[in-house]
């Protein structure tokens, strides 16, 4: 064969008779290129994210994102945390102050201020590193680890490029909202404790250093009171005491005969509702049922509560709760007991919400003559379905109830696929 090139279309060298480029063209050319070295897991992930299509990295990222939740706090996995904590403490002071910005440009501007202030190249290195090694356990989807090593490139891109700076790569936004969501679970957790302490404890028992955390928490410093409860083991111990005293209370008072019920007609329905097969359950095991049996029936009771228990109800029920605390209207005993009450529920709705439900002597009562009525016929009824509750949405509707009215609108929509059967009266 001669030595010169042939042209795409002039005749193969070979003989065979065919044009150059559909006969020898392509060996030829494989020939000529240099030998390709091995492809990586990373050099793969990294040229997909070159790709014109990125959207397999929002997929990566969210999948992270679940991963690093699910693991929880490691080595390498979360900004230093005591660095975190202190940081986010002061910058969210500050921003709280800025009127100027609404709650998205808050959330970036500490975003920004954490990934510069702790985001080294060290942490860099050091996450990337973690990453690609998490990708390698056992046990792992293929996409979890095809994620995984494409966070771990992410990471890595910092130190490999000036041109991306941390506060805008990806993979430490995700970082962030997992470590902060954390922290802010914890400060709630702290918050709560707080909040036991200025309601239940006298402050004249307590030490001048404990008086000063308290104050200072009311000043909006809730790390001094965070401090001072850590070093003061028993502080916590009297705390949770004080809480295990205020609810045995609750439930004391709840089975009085006097005391008026805590839940409005319809909380006490929809409760009804949502609880009703649940409940039924477990009334309907047998005498001797196996210890395993009756656990998984308080287990879905339990499930069904804290289900029913949505945002706008606890906030309806703790609301009323501390405005009958305030109520000079109403006597001093029963004043202590919603005080008590709105604090307990607060700390454990769903334990006391069914406690109120199965013990309380009182039902929910009407607020005027008419709802009484439409209640007492609700009641008298040995079936609930969506048609049987509209009269009486209508009625809280006339009442200038809106809210309630939704209340019982979700009752209809519940009862749609739950209906209600309730058991016929005994005859006397």
């Amino acid at each position: 064969m001669s030595q010169k090139k042939p042209g795409r279309n002039d005749p193969c060298p070979c003989g065979s008779g065919k044009k150059y480029k559909v006969c020898h063209a392509s060996e030829d050319r494989a020939r000529a290129a240099p030998p390709s070295a091995p492809t990586s897991g990373q050099t793969v992930v990294r040229k997909e994210l070159e790709a014109p299509d990125v959207s397999y990295l929002a997929v990566a990222l969210d999948r992270f994102g679940k991963l690093l939740a699910e693991w929880g706090p490691g080595p390498g996995l979360r900004f230093d945390a005591e660095a975190f904590d202190k940081h986010v403490g002061q910058e969210l002071a500050r921003i709280s102050e800025v009127e100027t910005l609404d709650a998205n440009q808050a959330h970036r501007e500490l975003l920004v201020g954490t990934v510069k202030a702790l985001a080294t190249k060290s942490f860099l290195d050091r996450l990337a590193a973690v990453l690609r090694a998490r990708s390698e356990e056992p046990g792992l989807s293929a996409e979890d680890q095809r994620a995984l090593r494409a966070c771990a490139v992410i990471a890595g891109a910092s130190k490999a490029s000036s041109r991306l700076r941390p506060e805008n790569n990806p993979i430490l936004d995700v970082v962030f909202d997992v470590q902060f969501r954390e922290w802010s679970t914890r400060h709630k957790e702290w918050l709560a404790k707080y909040e036991l302490l200025a309601s239940g404890m006298s402050e004249g028992s307590m030490s001048e250093e404990a008086r000063k955390a308290l104050q200072q928490a009311r000043d909006g410093d809730v790390d001094a009171l965070v401090d001072y409860v850590k070093e003061d083991p028993g502080l916590a111990e009297r705390i949770a005491r004080e809480a295990k005293e205020r609810a045995a209370r609750v439930e004391a008072k709840l089975r009085e005969p006097s005391t008026p019920p805590v839940f409005s007609p319809e909380e006490e329905l929809w409760l009804t509702c949502v609880l009703w097969e649940p409940m039924q359950a477990l009334k309907g095991l047998p005498q001797g049922a196996e210890p395993a049996q009756r656990r998984e029936a308080v287990t879905a009771l339990l499930r069904g509560v804290k289900g029913a228990l949505d945002e706008d109800f606890l906030a309806g029920m703790l609301n009323r709760m501390r405005q009958q605390s305030q109520d000079t209207t109403v006597d001093e005993a029963l004043r202590a007991f919603y005080a008590d009450a709105a604090i307990a529920f607060e700390a454990e709705p769903a334990r006391m919400s069914l406690a109120a439900l199965l013990t309380a002597r009182q039902e929910a009562q009407g607020r005027s003559a008419e709802e009484m009525v439409a209640l007492a016929d609700l009641k008298a009824l040995t079936t609930w379905t969506p048609e049987s509750f509209e009269p009486y949405r209508q009625l809280l509707l006339q009442m200038n109830l809106p809210a309630s009215a939704e209340r019982i609108q979700r009752c209809q929509e519940w009862l749609k696929t739950h209906p209600v059967a309730l058991r016929p009266s005994t005859p006397e």
